[in-house]
């Protein structure tokens, strides 16, 4: 009977984190696409700037949590925080009409929860920082991806030195991608062989 109930505990656990991955695939999608050939002359630049900022600093954080020799609730928290506000502010943007005052309140949100979940589970491993950090993870990959898509438009118009930069910076967050992703495999895998009492937090 505890066999049977740790395992529906297992199936729920990792439903949950799919269920959380593909939201927060089509939530990246939407905000990154959104802002995909703005220039910096443009009115909503300073949009570009943040989101290229919480992508970064999410997918950064959790790419430093992955070697387990950086302080982890700091990782956590900021990982956490940059995450969740990038969530906060679709989530609130698309609840409340596209209007721009909700999606910053959305992000405030998004930056007080998710940094609350992240300092205080950094530690464990349960359901709560393996959520975070899949979400910061698919985040390294948003941002390798955004600025893969400006290397392609420096090549384009022959700003070779920007490329390169571009390039090598793209990279880096590729790697930092497959790093989180592989401990964020492990800690779900750690998670699963916790008692079911533990397993959510």
């Amino acid at each position: 009977m505890h066999h049977y109930f740790r395992n529906w505990h297992g199936r729920v656990y990792t439903v949950g984190l799919v269920a959380i991955a593909l939201f927060t695939v089509h939530a990246l999608a939407s905000l990154i696409f959104d802002i995909i050939g703005l220039a910096p002359s443009s009115p909503q630049w300073a949009a570009v700037l943040i989101l290229g900022g919480f992508l970064a600093l999410a997918g950064t954080a959790v790419g430093l949590q992955s070697l387990n020799s950086s302080p982890q609730r700091l990782t956590g928290l900021v990982s956490g925080a940059s995450s969740m506000a990038l969530l906060g502010t679709y989530s609130v943007r698309e609840l409340m009409g596209q209007q721009a005052s909700w999606a910053l309140a959305g992000a405030g949100m998004g930056l007080i929860i998710g940094g609350t979940l992240g300092f205080w589970t950094a530690r464990r491993q349960g359901f709560c920082q393996v959520a975070i950090a899949l979400i910061s993870s698919l985040c390294t990959y948003g941002t390798a991806f955004g600025l893969s898509t400006w290397t392609i438009a420096a090549v384009t118009t022959q700003h070779w030195g920007l490329a390169l930069g571009l390039g090598l910076v793209t990279g880096f967050y590729l790697w930092l991608t497959q790093r989180a992703l592989k401990w964020t495999y492990h800690q779900w895998q750690h998670g699963l062989k916790q008692p079911s009492s533990a397993i959510w937090f």
